[in-house]
């Protein structure tokens, strides 16, 4: 029976940068981390060997017998984890908060902190469970602090709390300064991710991760594993990164097999072995990684390590896809929509795959119905729909959704047209360089379309748009030379010749009021193509 002390979903991935592993959490205690009667002690030490929840209830009715002792707080806060848990009785939140009250009531740190948590993420008056949580953390108390910083990195509104990368940092600063390895770690996360990282941080990015695995922290010890075995951003040491691969395995970590796999797969820092991979991938399935039914699902698609054959690929994805894997739901549709595995081609049938993955927020399959709805491909043509799914691509943070949607807004094929808030999504996606965004945007600007601008703004968007090799921007660039005096070419090519490193020169500040830009060329006007609108996602099978 396994004690938890992580579970809050509150967590975030801190931007891809120089590590993508999953940063801290905002951290629920549990008895092992804090119980000292011998009681209570021997109780855990039962409910750890427990393999069922049969064997597991007289542990709870030997807690809970304990626990009508209501003047002992670390009773009822041990008796408030079983109850949040289920751990030997059957799980309740209002049980476990009345437990934890009257600890919390009493003073008891750990049940202030797991209070307060299981108030927010159970519909509790946030501003309240995150002040409890604070008033904890103000004590010193690691756990709590740790907490905090991820609150402040995840962002709490409804608490009053804004996304704050300066505060969490503070925050995990003080945690990591009490020792608690889940700040640390975050800490090294936050300093690496940066960009434009100096030689500085970097350093102090990876001392901190060091700090990490000698603390025996599971994600650092598989991130610095593989980093010391690809030699990715430090000196390679094959011996060290093995054993800290194989430590973090021997600690029960799945995602440590799979990193290894991944080394093994790709030859990062090893001799390349499919077959090696495709044994660890197996090792990884047997203790319920399921998400590496895909891989397999990969290989013998492919003929990686093993023999090709398709039939079992189609397996493979099915297992995957009865665990609900997104990749296996997505692949699934490929092999009904291309006919392979031994099936029919059925657009209809794959069409249900990718709903089944999209509904479980799997965005390559939401883009893929979104295309499918504009398109008509396994199902009518609903423009209103492919918006729908395009814009829950764009709110889980996909590109390729975003642009789809402006496309869509612009275009009007929903039956209304509108520029101004296309014209904001391209502005985004624009300052981040997409190039595609860039060059729809300078169309959208040169023919004052709800975004104004200047001729030189427009220069550089469709110059970058032309340098990735999209032809609409190719020619609109070409047309759009021809429209300027020789004094404004000139000067858009300086322009760009300034700019040419800062996308976000190209965007302009203030948001669209009027339907013409600010600034049009002299010459006479030429029509041009609009900007192709953005293409969905490939298939990815990895």
């Amino acid at each position: 029976m396994n004690f938890r002390s992580s579970l809050l979903p509150l967590a975030a991935t801190v931007a891809l940068g120089l590590w993508t592993a999953p940063a801290a959490r905002a951290k629920f205690l549990s008895p092992p981390d804090v119980v000292k009667e011998p009681e209570l002690t021997a109780i855990v030490e039962t409910l750890k060997k427990a393999k069922s929840p049969e064997e597991s209830k007289p542990a709870f009715e030997a807690a809970d017998k304990l626990a009508t002792d209501a003047s002992s707080p670390e009773r009822q806060f041990f008796l408030g984890y079983l109850h949040q848990y289920g751990l030997g009785t059957t799980a309740s939140l209002e049980k476990a908060r009345e437990a934890y009250q009257k600890a919390a009531d009493a003073g008891y740190a750990p049940a202030k902190n797991n209070l307060g948590l299981l108030q927010l993420a159970s519909g509790g008056d946030p501003a309240k469970a995150v002040a409890m949580v604070e008033d904890l953390a103000n004590t010193g108390n690691a756990t709590a602090q740790t907490s905090m910083g991820q609150l402040y990195l995840d962002g709490i509104p409804a608490a009053g709390i804004a996304k704050d990368a300066d505060k969490a940092r503070v925050w995990f600063e003080r945690a990591a300064a009490s020792g608690d390895p889940d700040a640390t770690w975050t800490l090294a996360l936050m300093i690496g991710n940066q960009p434009q990282l100096t030689e500085t941080q970097a350093k102090q990015a990876l001392a901190l991760m060091e700090q990490a695995v000698q603390a025996g922290h599971l994600p650092a010890l598989v991130e610095y594993g593989r980093r010391l075995v690809s030699g990715n951003g430090l000196k390679p040491d094959l011996d060290r990164g093995l054993s800290l691969l194989q430590k973090a395995i021997g600690m029960g970590s799945t995602q440590a097999i799979m990193t290894l796999g991944g080394l093994y797969e790709a030859g990062s820092g090893v001799t390349k072995d499919p077959k090696k991979a495709f044994d660890l991938y197996s090792e990884a399935v047997a203790k319920n990684e399921f998400s590496a039914y895909n891989k397999l699902g990969y290989f013998h698609e492919n003929g990686l390590g093993v023999p090709k054959d398709e039939q079992k690929a189609l397996a493979a994805y099915q297992a995957g896809a009865d665990k609900k894997v997104g990749m296996c739901l997505f692949n699934l549709a490929v092999f009904h929509d291309e006919g392979k595995g031994g099936l029919q081609k059925d657009p209809a049938a794959a069409f249900d795959w990718h709903y089944k993955a999209a509904m479980s927020a799997f965005v390559p399959s939401q883009l893929a119905l979104g295309t499918r709805y504009r398109d008509g491909k396994g199902t009518t043509t609903d423009a209103q729909a492919a918006l729908a799914w395009f814009q829950r691509a764009m709110q889980n943070g996909d590109m390729t959704g975003a642009l789809n949607v402006a496309a869509i807004l612009e275009n009007g094929s929903t039956g209304a047209v509108d520029n101004k808030t296309a014209g904001e999504i391209y502005k985004e996606a624009a300052s981040k360089g997409n190039p595609l965004a860039m060059a729809s945007l300078g169309a959208m600007i040169e023919d004052g379309r709800g975004v104004q601008g200047d001729f030189k703004q427009v220069f550089l968007l469709y110059t970058a748009g032309a340098e990735a090799k999209i032809e609409a921007a190719k020619e609109r660039l070409t047309n759009f030379k021809k429209r300027l005096s020789p004094e404004q070419l000139k000067e858009a090519e300086a322009f760009v010749l300034a700019n040419r490193a800062t996308p976000a020169a190209g965007v302009p500040a203030a948001a669209p009021d009027k339907s013409e830009a600010t600034e049009k060329p002299k010459a006479k006007e030429t029509p041009a193509k609009p900007a192709n609108p953005a293409k969905p996602a490939s298939k990815d099978k990895r």
